[in-house]
């Protein structure tokens, strides 16, 4: 059976070329993409999870995703996204129509792990200046995953939030102006240890946040994003790297891939920030 996530990103995409459908329309349509993409569980998986394979084998939907797609399509007239009919004159379920909110939500979804293309250059547009190294783990994280290498993108994955990490410290380093701070952030650059570089982002960063020091707008959901950056790491040290002593969960990683985007763009904010506002408060 194919995960309700990745189903829902495929239901958006299909109601962003088709605003105007019916559930039927909808289930076909997801069947297409997961047929273009090569998302079929593999035969092995179907056997771990005792679904018959037969249907995957012959390129089609297992009849349990179809009815994923139909909770899927409830749970987004629930949450306004879709509305039942198409218009005044066919107001009716199965025909469903994408609300003006969910415009603004299908325009905004971060593209998934199965079109790491697109996932590149929703990064590249929302962040004009991503580091190359960065681009090329978060590439290489998204195109293991889809190939169920899942120790392999969490290791891609820690390197490219560990590099945003080192970036961010690089940045705070040149922004401080007491020569004894900035001399501890040199040495810990030349010699990175994860634990320590992260609370010292922290106690830097808390003072200024909580006297308004840096913007809502720059630090909005620091500390969430700071720790998902710091947990990908850790996987990657961790997990990934000693497999014998721990597991990389693969929901986890698909968590992380889902929200790297806005962790990044926080730390290109604050970097930004650092890097046009360069005399330390007193």
């Amino acid at each position: 059976m194919i995960d309700k996530q990745t189903l829902r990103n495929l239901v958006l995409e299909v109601l962003k070329k088709t605003p105007r459908t019916q559930v039927t329309s909808i289930i076909n349509d997801v069947e297409a993409l997961v047929r273009k993409h090569d998302l079929f569980p593999s035969k092995e998986d179907c056997e771990q999870s005792n679904l018959d394979f037969r249907y995957y084998a012959q390129g089609n939907l297992n009849p349990q995703d179809g009815l994923i797609i139909l909770d899927i399509i409830w749970d987004l007239i629930e949450e306004r996204v879709l509305t039942p009919g198409s218009d005044q004159s066919n107001v009716n379920f199965p025909l469903v129509r994408v609300t003006s909110f969910g415009q603004a939500v299908i325009s905004q979804s971060i593209p998934s792990y199965y079109d790491p293309s697109a996932y590149v250059d929703y990064l590249k547009r929302t962040m004009p200046n991503l580091d190359p190294v960065i681009e090329q783990y978060a590439s290489e994280s998204l195109n293991c995953f889809k190939r169920q290498l899942i120790f392999a993108s969490a290791v891609m994955l820690g390197a490219a939030a560990e590099k945003s990490i080192i970036l961010l410290l690089e940045a705070i380093m040149k922004w401080v102006s007491d020569p004894k701070k900035k001399r501890e952030l040199e040495q810990l650059l030349e010699r990175p240890r994860l634990p320590t570089i992260y609370e010292k982002i922290r106690e830097i960063l808390s003072p200024l946040v909580d006297s308004d020091i840096i913007p809502y707008s720059v630090h909005q959901g620091c500390n969430e994003h700071l720790l998902s950056l710091y947990e990908m790491i850790r996987v990657q040290r961790n997990d990934a790297v000693h497999p014998a002593g721990g597991t990389v969960d693969k929901a986890k990683v698909f968590l992380s891939l889902q929200t790297m985007p806005m962790a990044l763009q926080l730390v290109y904010r604050l970097i930004e920030w650092f890097n046009n506002n360069p005399i330390t408060p007193p």
